[in-house]
């Protein structure tokens, strides 16, 4: 099979010849060093990026949560061991905490249940158990909870298969319960297993290899023309997504020169983006995020008007009003508040590179 036969070629062209770079190593957070009744608290702050976690009653808050994020350039692989919690990413999540990555999510001991709030999602509700593979987006509202579990999870971003976004925003919210899922989870585990071995330099291979199974088991190419057809008008709304992301400092960015770009016209441009209000609204919301991102980057050292201009936003009342409406706080206030969580995650147990955050801020 074709994804069995890049990843055996990928793997055996790196054993040909011996690798001189470094060891690839992991960012690993622990709680086992803390005060019993800061470990919760601190695993909270360090899933931020991805959901908001709540204690579970009748579970203990005080175990021990250990989480290691393999940092594979396009692709994020991250081993957790954790004592379950509830937990929920909410629209407001979502808007605020720019991240719109899909991840695989694989139960090797334990148990989920998670509802999608909305979206395009396959399923309502799924239920996973040890040994399945489930499919989630981060670009859209959850809620759910795990029981003490280990798990193995891959994070891709949306940019890596923007021609088969459309199918698998579809799959969101399900448990890959078939042939090419129970293959995807082989494949995931002998990459957990390759992973201590690895060099930066074997890093590339991996990256073509787990791209191929990944779109060979979950976007496979389509094998009637009405697939195709529905193909087509969902990689329009990708292309116009890629677009907009590529224009955002652009004033002549509007509905009109969107459709122009990929070529369609404005009544089909509007009901490609029909779900998130209109073209126009899509791109003032996308602006925005991009903006609130900026203002959590404590690397950013620009004035709030500054990045608001770099965004299309001329005028400070105007991006402040907009800002305020969609988020329900002021540019200002959300500046002061990312500084200080993290300052706060800085001083916790994390060591290594690249952290999951930092992974999924830098490839949104």
């Amino acid at each position: 099979m074709l994804w069995r036969s890049l990843a055996v070629r990928e793997a055996s062209a790196m054993n040909q010849s011996p690798s001189l770079s470094v060891p690839l190593r992991p960012a690993r957070f622990s709680t086992a060093g803390l005060p019993e009744h800061d470990r919760f608290d601190a695993w909270r702050e360090y899933l931020r990026p991805v959901a908001d976690l709540t204690p579970v009653a009748h579970r203990s808050r005080t175990a021990a949560i250990d989480l290691a994020a393999w940092d594979l350039g396009s692709f994020a692989m991250c081993q957790e061991r954790s004592s379950g919690t509830r937990f929920s990413r909410t629209t407001r999540r979502v808007k605020t905490v720019f991240a719109d990555h899909w991840y695989l999510f694989l139960i090797k001991e334990g148990a989920n249940w998670v509802v999608s709030d909305g979206g395009c999602s396959a399923e309502q509700v799924s239920r996973g158990a040890a040994g399945q593979v489930g499919f989630y987006s981060l670009g859209e509202a959850f809620h759910g909870e795990m029981q003490p579990m280990d798990i193995l999870m891959l994070f891709i971003p949306r940019d890596l298969f923007a021609r088969q976004a459309g199918t698998l925003d579809r799959l969101n919210n399900t448990i890959i319960d078939t042939a090419r899922g129970r293959l995807l989870s082989d494949y995931m585990l002998a990459l957990e297993r390759r992973l201590p071995e690895l060099t930066q330099d074997e890093v590339p291979a991996i990256v073509r290899a787990t791209e191929a199974m990944v779109a060979a088991c979950l976007a496979p190419a389509p094998h009637s023309a009405e697939e195709a057809r529905e193909g087509i008008i969902l990689s329009l709304g990708e292309r116009a997504r890629r677009v907009v992301q590529s224009r955002l400092s652009d004033p002549k960015l509007t509905p009109g020169s969107l459709a122009n770009s990929i070529g369609v016209s404005r009544s089909a441009l509007y009901r490609l983006f029909e779900p998130h209000g209109g073209a126009a609204r899509y791109v003032r919301n996308t602006r925005l995020a991009a903006a609130h991102r900026a203002l959590c980057d404590l690397a950013e050292t620009r004035q709030i008007q500054q990045i608001a201009d770099s965004f299309g936003f001329t005028c400070a009342q105007e991006f402040s009003r907009a800002f305020r409406q969609r988020y329900g706080y002021s540019p200002s206030e959300l500046r002061a508040d990312c500084g200080q969580s993290v300052r706060r995650l800085s001083s916790q147990a994390a060591e290594g590179g690249r952290t999951l955050g930092e992974f999924l801020r830098t490839t949104a």
